[in-house]
């Protein structure tokens, strides 16, 4: 009787507000559409199919994206925070003074090689022969930048004065890996692929701090 009578003096649970429920429905649909990025791509990726995903109405879906468009953008958006998220709290729970230039490429290696990351590669191609969705991954592409930058110069404390070589040096490992990322569509066992990342991450101290 003790366990019913302590159910009966428990609090009731606390109904979410409209402000919560909207907020929670946003984020499924964001969630599902980089899984329909990532495994149709992006031509069959359509706004019907992520709202049954969702187990959402088709009204519910165009209440929070007008279009396709929108979705798909915004779902990157989304992404790309969490994964900037991800690697500074990662990076955070490194040792103080700890080596963190062969951690970060790992991490960014598991981040751009992961099924997420092909998300954003169809967008890519996409926006090649789609100017108003180009428009819009552009100005994506360059707020991430910011955030990048950001975090690489939070973490990286020794890096060189010359602001121009720091940022071709981030820019050409970021692009190492992407392009690493798209060999390892069609050279999956390839174990060059591995051999690349492990070569970069000896040369990392040296190019991350320029010495």
């Amino acid at each position: 009787m003790a366990d019913a009578d302590d159910a009966l003096k428990a609090p009731p649970r606390r109904r979410r507000t409209q402000e919560e429920r909207s907020t929670e429905t946003r984020q499924l649909l964001l969630d599902v559409t980089i899984e329909c990025l990532s495994e149709l791509g992006y031509a069959r990726t359509t706004t019907t199919i992520v709202a049954e995903r969702a187990g959402l109405s088709r009204g519910a879906q165009l209440h929070h994206f007008g279009n396709k468009q929108q979705l798909v953008v915004a779902a990157m958006e989304h992404l790309f925070q969490r994964r900037v998220n991800e690697f500074r709290d990662a990076l955070s729970s490194l040792p103080a003074g700890a080596d963190i230039v062969e951690p970060a490429i790992d991490l960014l290696w598991k981040i751009m090689s992961g099924p997420t990351y092909y998300a954003y590669m169809e967008l890519v191609v996409a926006a090649r022969t789609d100017p108003d969705l180009q428009r819009h991954i552009v100005a994506l592409n360059a707020r991430t930048d910011e955030q990048v930058d950001a975090t690489f110069r939070e973490f990286f404390k020794d890096t060189p004065e010359n602001t121009q070589f720091y940022d071709l040096v981030w820019t050409l490992v970021l692009a190492l890996l992407g392009g690493l990322a798209f060999e390892k569509i069609v050279r999956e066992d390839d174990p060059r692929i591995a051999q690349v990342v492990d070569l970069l991450k000896q040369f990392g101290p040296m190019v991350m701090t320029g010495k």
